[in-house]
């Protein structure tokens, strides 16, 4: 499926991170502050990594594990 907007995501119960290639950190987002109509990129747009600087992140939908239920650790080097 192709999520087009925040929206689309909250609907589905999935969440948002970042993820940053330079330093390798995932922080979830707060969806809530998020506008709801915004995609994916235009997300990416606005943000940067708060620990490197880094202004190239990546937005990725987040779903919980299947088998557990647990969303995936937020991780940092």
């Amino acid at each position: 499926m192709i999520v087009a907007s925040v929206a689309e995501i909250n609907a589905e119960g999935a969440r948002l991170a970042i993820c940053c290639p330079n330093c390798a950190r995932l922080r979830y987002l707060n969806i809530d502050r998020l506008d709801q109509k915004a995609s994916l990129e235009e997300v990416a747009a606005g943000l940067k990594c708060t620990r490197c600087l880094e202004p190239e992140i990546e937005v990725r939908v987040m779903r919980r594990d299947p088998k557990t239920g647990f969303w995936p650790a937020e991780s940092a080097r």
